[in-house]
């Protein structure tokens, strides 16, 4: 008897657990083979951080599978080695889908071609159909519109847009998708009349963590908002300069944010990082505030965000700790950040060979005389150009080291690689000096040597 008392409670602390986690499957196939693929869900859309749920390698053939758990509907991305796309995950879903990358031929990455997404079968209440073909409808209608709306601030026009919804998709019951669209015409509302969309928008309203639409006109609406006429600017710093409590207190004195603490809370955090980047506050003392609303509020979301943020401020941030990596050098020998504990290090990142290339080696190379013991310089090809370069750098004579990045393809996103060739200067013991540093021809040597300098 004491023995099934015992399991009927075990089976009571554990079944909130399942009843939180929902399974999602997800088949899929790419046109790439033995890719690196991940599921990645955002944590919120405040600062956009993700979590990742999921990881496979697509097989032979380009087929995978993924699994995991959510317990909300939850915006995602999928991400085929470096290449990702976009999908709105609900709980219990079952999807079947293709991605297809394409040849990435362009050195730009803004001419480049977007990865694509297929939908094949899908099981999910009709949410991401709904969503996507609905977004579709809104953005077309803004547009043919834009005269009459955004010019001409003829309101009615949104309410004829719900009916145009109505008529095309039926009654929207999922709320997801309604508060998608409520938000949506937040936006359009705010371009006429902000104190309207802050009244009917978020005054006493839920807070929207995993709608994209809602954050948007969020960080839209409160962005300098510790600049508006209830605030003196001379009384802010001061309140500032006091101290936490001190601060929080004169932020009160605004009637809105005394009223909707969950939101005040998210205000103070958007604004700090603005005042954080204009270099206008103590950094040191803003970094502390965010630190205090992550230790201290009582909403669990918020403190969330609160590290969220702290973790966006300190990513590749001067004296932050930069990415560590482990690579092999044209000898085949492991060569690792710790390594340099001692010295400057200039990363250079490059994935093909081209005459641009050439001569930005050369003036590196001019460069790296010039320096001698000041910098090492450290160059980290992609795995399929790393032979290229091999021979590149026995053909000029290049003295310095040559890396392979081969399948440590996260490295490129841990320092937020999105062009080639990039740069990154590192402080004594793998500290972030500058991330990105320019290039040869712009300035990089004037950074290098004020860096240098400093320490």
């Amino acid at each position: 008897m004491k023995n099934k008392s015992l399991s009927v409670l075990i089976l009571a602390f554990l079944c909130p657990i399942f009843v939180l986690g929902q399974n999602i499957s997800i088949t899929g196939k790419t046109n790439l083979p033995n890719a690196l693929v991940r599921l990645l869900t955002y944590d919120e859309m405040f600062t956009c951080r993700q979590t990742k749920v999921a990881e496979t390698h697509s097989d032979a053939s380009g087929n995978f599978v993924l699994e995991t758990e959510i317990k909300e509907i939850t915006p995602a991305q999928i991400a085929v080695n470096l290449e990702r796309v976009d999908i709105i995950l609900s709980p219990n879903g079952k999807y079947n889908l293709e991605i297809i990358i394409p040849d990435q031929t362009d050195e730009s990455y803004f001419d480049r071609e977007q990865p694509s997404l297929k939908i094949n079968t899908i099981e999910d209440g009709e949410l991401f159909l709904q969503y996507t073909n609905i977004q579709s409808f809104i953005d077309g209608y803004l547009y043919q519109n834009f005269n009459s709306i955004y010019r001409g601030r003829k309101m009615y026009l949104l309410d004829t847009l719900d009916l145009q919804i109505t008529r095309n998709f039926g009654k929207i019951e999922n709320k997801y998708i309604k508060d998608f669209i409520k938000y949506r015409k937040a936006a359009v509302v705010m371009t006429a009349n902000a104190k309207k969309t802050k009244t009917e928008y978020f005054d006493n309203q839920k807070v929207l963590y995993s709608q994209s639409a809602y954050m948007e006109v969020f960080s839209e609406l409160f962005g300098s908002y510790f600049n508006s006429r209830t605030f003196n600017p001379k009384e802010l710093r001061n309140a500032f300069n006091m101290g936490y409590d001190n601060f929080m207190t004169y932020l009160e004195k605004d009637d809105f944010l005394s009223f909707n603490q969950q939101i005040f809370e998210l205000v103070v955090m958007l604004e700090l990082q603005r005042l954080y980047n204009e270099n206008s506050f103590d950094k040191d003392k803003i970094l502390s505030y965010i630190g205090k609303i992550k230790e201290t509020s009582d909403f669990m979301k918020n403190r969330l965000v609160a590290m969220n943020v702290l973790r966006n401020m300190d990513e590749l941030s001067y004296n932050s700790d930069a990415p560590s990596f482990s690579l092999k050098n044209r000898l085949g020998e492991i060569i690792q950040l710790s390594d340099y504990q001692n010295d400057m290090v200039l990363i250079q990142f490059v994935d093909h060979v081209s005459p641009f290339l050439k001569r930005e080696f050369s003036s590196l190379n001019e460069l790296q005389k010039q320096w001698g013991d000041t910098i090492q310089v450290v160059t980290i090809a992609t795995k399929e150009s790393f032979d290229d370069f091999v021979q590149m750098f026995e053909n000029q004579g290049y003295k310095w080291t040559l890396l392979n990045l081969d399948f440590n393809i996260l490295l490129l996103e841990d320092y937020h690689i999105k062009t080639y060739p990039a740069y990154v200067i590192l402080k004594r013991k793998g500290r972030i000096g500058m991330a990105p540093a320019p290039s040869p021809d712009q300035y990089l040597d004037y950074h290098v040597r004020r860096i240098s300098n400093y320490l």
